[in-house]
């Protein structure tokens, strides 16, 4: 049977797993609680379902509640929620915040409820896009064992990859995200001032780097290595290269970024002790601190 829910902070996210777990008729929506009435009816209307909740101590009783609220606020939503009369004992309350642990809904738990948490490892800028793309997402799931039964239930539902966590390692899990998705952009970024400043129009540097990230990516996805997956000089052991590299990029932020990467790639490379000793020197040849 589907299980009766209640959204607390239904913006990209929030509305996104509902209008899934609607359509998979995982649940039934409830009531949505937004900090605007303006929101909610947004939300509502991407939905298909659920009625307006002024307050979170008016929402009413519920099988499973949602606070998709940003991290700063999770835990005031979490206490408003604790003093609902109309809280249902049993019932499970779930954030999906990447960093903080299912021990922040720790006055629901208090108050008879089951807690978890369950992070997907994805962006949800677009909720149009979210939902149809949504299949395959991974996400990760820690709390408590009866809620966490039922969460990656109904996860599985909506095509996650659901995979357990350490609780007290979730700040490690999501600096993974940041190093993969965020910073990748900040890489483009790089790649885009070295190729502009070698005369390549915007527009086709973009492309450029696009395509090469997407042959990294596809080799990553492929190989499932890191070092199966490198080329270019580190993996050839091209100590000279590097140091043109350097010389290119000397008086730059860019070189300080270069030579810490690179540093950082050594260990993924296949060359000799020797070579990497050579490449070492050529990376740390500079004033780059």
């Amino acid at each position: 049977m589907p299980l009766l829910a209640n959204i607390i902070g239904a913006g990209h996210l929030g509305k996104s797993i509902a209008r899934l777990l609607l359509d998979k008729q995982r649940v039934f929506i409830g009531a949505i609680c937004n900090t605007s009435e303006h929101s909610t009816r947004q939300a509502l209307d991407f939905i298909g379902a659920g009625e307006y909740c002024p307050d979170i101590g008016a929402l009413p009783a519920a099988d499973l509640t949602l606070i998709a609220t940003p991290d700063e606020h999770i835990h005031e939503a979490c206490l408003a929620l604790a003093n609902n009369h109309d809280l249902k004992s049993g019932s499970v309350v779930l954030h999906c915040s990447g960093s903080l642990t299912s021990d922040l809904l720790s006055p629901a738990r208090e108050a008879g409820c089951l807690v978890a948490s369950i992070h997907p490892m994805r962006s949800f800028a677009r909720p149009d896009i979210s939902v149809r793309e949504f299949a395959g997402t991974y996400c990760a799931l820690e709390g408590d064992a009866g809620a966490k039964s039922i969460v990656r239930s109904l996860f599985d539902a909506i095509g996650a990859i659901t995979y357990d966590i350490e609780k007290d390692k979730k700040s490690l899990y999501h600096a993974a995200g940041v190093f993969a998705s965020n910073y990748l952009v900040t890489l483009s970024q790089q790649a885009l001032s070295c190729l502009r400043e070698a005369g390549v129009e915007q527009d086709m540097a973009m492309r450029i780097i696009s395509n090469l990230m997407q042959g990294t990516v596809s080799n990553l996805a492929s190989t499932l290595s890191p070092e199966c997956s490198l080329t270019g000089p580190i993996q050839r052991g091209e100590a000279a290269t590097l140091g043109k590299h350097m010389h290119a990029l000397s008086g730059t932020e860019r070189e300080t970024l270069y030579a810490n990467l690179g540093l950082a790639t050594l260990a993924l490379s296949p060359a000799d002790d020797s070579k990497k000793e050579d490449m070492r020197n050529a990376l740390e040849s500079s004033n780059h601190g």
